[in-house]
C-alpha cells in the first residue's frame, strides 16, 4: 500500500507531513556532507549545528536557492534522510506531493521531481505554491471567483490571482526573506567593517525593520567581528540604517503585488477588491507589509494565521482530496 506525503519545499525550510501525522518535520534545508567520502553526515538543523563542530571537510550545502533546485544529487539525499526519519523505507511506495514556484521553469519542475523519485518515491506530484496557499488557507480556488495570495518565502515571492483551478495573473520574485537578511549584512560590512552572525541579522529584521518606518529612532547594540583582525565588538545599529538597507526589496515586493491585481480581468479584481488578500510565508510577518501593502493597492492585506505553514496545509488537503484536485497536479507538472 502506498504512503502519501506532502513536502514543501523551500530555499530556507523544508516541511515534511503526512495525513495521519500532521506535519513531521520543519527544518533548515541544508545537507552536511563529508567531502572525503561524499557521505551525508546529517540534515536539517543537526546539518548546521555539525558543521560548526566538525572538521573542515564536512561542508554545508544548500540545495535549493531562489525557490529552485540548483543542487539535484544533495535535494534528493535530502529528501532520503527525511523519509528515512519518517520511517518510510524503500519498499514503502512513497507518492510524494510537492510544492513548486509558479514561475518555475520546466527544467526546474522536473530536476524537484527527479529528486524525489531519486530519494526512493515512486510517485512525485507538483502543486504551484500559490495554489497549496489558497487551498491551505481554504479559499475557493475552483469556483468562478477571484482568490488572491501572496506567497513571502526565503528565495522566492509570488502574487497570484486564482479563479477556476488556476492562476488567472501572477507576478514574482527571485528574492524573498534571506536577501532581506544579505542585504543588512552588507550594510553592515560596508558601514562598520564588520561581520556578524546570521541570528543577529535575523533580530534586526524583526526588531528594526519596519515596511512603514514606523521604527525610526530605534536602536540596538549587537555583537559582531571586524573583518580585518577578526576582533570582538559591539556595533549600535539603527533602524534607519536597516530600513535603508532593504528599502528597494520592499518597493520590489510592492510593485510585484501591484502588478499582479492590475492584470486582472475586471471582475475578478472587483472579486479581490471585496474579499481581500492574504499573506503567507514567514517574510510575510516583516512589520508593517500589510498595512503598507493596503496602503500601496486599496485592498485589504491581512497576514495568514501560521503563515509559515500554510503551504504544508494546502499540500496535506491535497493529499486528502487527491481525485479531485488531480487537475491541478496535471497542469503544475507541465
Amino acid at each position: 500500500m502506498a504512503t502519501d506525503v506532502a513536502l514543501d519545499v523551500g530555499t530556507s525550510h523544508t516541511r515534511l507531513a503526512t495525513i495521519e501525522g500532521g506535519v513531521l518535520f520543519s527544518e533548515p534545508t541544508i545537507v552536511a556532507i563529508n567531502t572525503s567520502n561524499g557521505e551525508v553526515v546529517e540534515v536539517g538543523h543537526a546539518a548546521a549545528e555539525a558543521v560548526v563542530r566538525s572538521p573542515q571537510h564536512v561542508v554545508a550545502f544548500r540545495p535549493l536557492a531562489k525557490g529552485a533546485t540548483v543542487d539535484f544529487d544533495v535535494a534528493a539525499r535530502l529528501f532520503r534522510s527525511f523519509f528515512d526519519r519518517a520511517g518510510f523505507s524503500r519498499v514503502s511506495r512513497v507518492r510524494v506531493v510537492m510544492s513548486v514556484p509558479a514561475f518555475a521553469t520546466a527544467i526546474e519542475r522536473r530536476a524537484l521531481r527527479q529528486a524525489a523519485l531519486q530519494a526512493g518515491a515512486v510517485e512525485a506530484s507538483l502543486v504551484e505554491a500559490p495554489m497549496a496557499a489558497a487551498i491551505g488557507l481554504g479559499l475557493p480556488v475552483h469556483d468562478p471567483v477571484a482568490s488572491a495570495v501572496v506567497t513571502l518565502g526565503a528565495g522566492s515571492s509570488e502574487a497570484a490571482v486564482i479563479s477556476l483551478g488556476g492562476i488567472v495573473t501572477g507576478r514574482s520574485l527571485r528574492s524573498g526573506g534571506a536577501d532581506f537578511d544579505a542585504a543588512i549584512a552588507t550594510m553592515l560590512r560596508q558601514r562598520y567593517n564588520v561581520v556578524v552572525a546570521p541570528y543577529v541579522v535575523e533580530s534586526l529584521k524583526k526588531n528594526l525593520a519596519s515596511a512603514l518606518r514606523r521604527t525610526a529612532g530605534e536602536v540596538q547594540v549587537i555583537p559582531a567581528r571586524t573583518v580585518d583582525r577578526g576582533r570582538p565588538v559591539s556595533v549600535e545599529t539603527t533602524a534607519n540604517e536597516v530600513n535603508a538597507a532593504v528599502s528597494d526589496l520592499v518597493l520590489a515586493t510592492v510593485k510585484m503585488v501591484q502588478e499582479a491585481l492590475g492584470d486582472a480581468p475586471p471582475d475578478l479584481a472587483q472579486d479581490v477588491l471585496t474579499q481581500g488578500l492574504t499573506l503567507v510565508g514567514g517574510h510575510g510577518r516583516l512589520r508593517d507589509l500589510p498595512e503598507l501593502l493596503t496602503r500601496e493597492t486599496g485592498v485589504e492585506v491581512r497576514l495568514a494565521n501560521d503563515p509559515e505553514l500554510v503551504v504544508i496545509e494546502g499540500l496535506q488537503r491535497c493529499l486528502r482530496e487527491m481525485a479531485s484536485l488531480h487537475a491541478l497536479f496535471r497542469d503544475a507538472d507541465r
